[in-house]
């Protein structure tokens, strides 16, 4: 089902840029007049998990980032502590500019993300993010820059009881996330389970990870 998603995305990209350009030009002209809305967090969790693969080899991690928001226009900046086991990358550094809008059952939100990693550069790449949502189904589609794969995934909160996704990544693999979150001594906790299947000759191994996070609201 992904794939036939990612063939209508390739099919109709000039359209979706178009709408997205005219989207950014009335929420800018409604924004003009607006203050931005500074703020951050502080986190820790069990493991960092990302797109179903563990990032910090099963052990805890520490995170933060500083973001704005200017009427659906923001940017942020977050770093969280990696281990590849490689002992050379150590911390993860994520910089956002994107567009977001949300109406009473549907939304978009579009972006350009940078992911460098200190300590060892090769591991750098660039996404563009395009993301719908529709009656609390959501979309997202990141297209990798260069020589990085595009990632897809679809979710859902409407199960009520838990959020449920499914996601794809090029030439590495799917996995299934299940998770649970509610706001606890002004933060946000989550628990979660994710199972990651390695594409053929992707080199990696399945995975499974259960997981739990505390992020501090200020």
């Amino acid at each position: 089902m992904l794939e036939s998603i990612k063939g209508l995305i390739s099919a109709h990209f000039d359209n979706v840029i178009k709408l997205v350009i005219a989207l950014s030009l009335v929420c800018i002209a409604s924004s003009v007049s607006a203050a931005p809305t500074l703020g951050g967090t502080v986190g820790v969790s069990s493991d960092y998990i990302f797109r179903g693969q563990s990032q910090h080899v099963g052990n805890h991690q520490l995170s933060a980032s500083l973001d704005a928001d200017w009427n659906g226009m923001y940017g942020s900046v977050w770093v969280s502590e990696v281990d590849y086991g490689d002992g050379k990358a150590s911390h993860e550094i994520d910089t956002v500019v994107g567009l977001k809008k949300d109406w009473e059952h549907i939304g978009f939100n579009v972006a350009y993300i940078d992911y460098a990693y200190r300590g060892d550069s090769s591991l750098d790449y660039e996404e563009i993010l395009l993301s719908a949502s529709l009656a609390g189904i959501t979309l997202s589609h990141f297209m990798g820059q260069d020589d990085a794969g595009d990632y897809t995934e679809i979710s859902t909160g409407l199960l009520k009881v838990v959020d449920v996704s499914y996601g794809d990544n090029d030439g590495v693999g799917t996995h299934w996330s299940i998770s649970k979150g509610f706001d606890l001594m002004k933060g946000h906790v989550v628990v979660g389970w994710t199972d990651f299947t390695a594409d053929d000759f992707s080199g990696l191994l399945d995975e499974d990870n259960l997981f739990v996070s505390y992020n501090y609201k200020f």
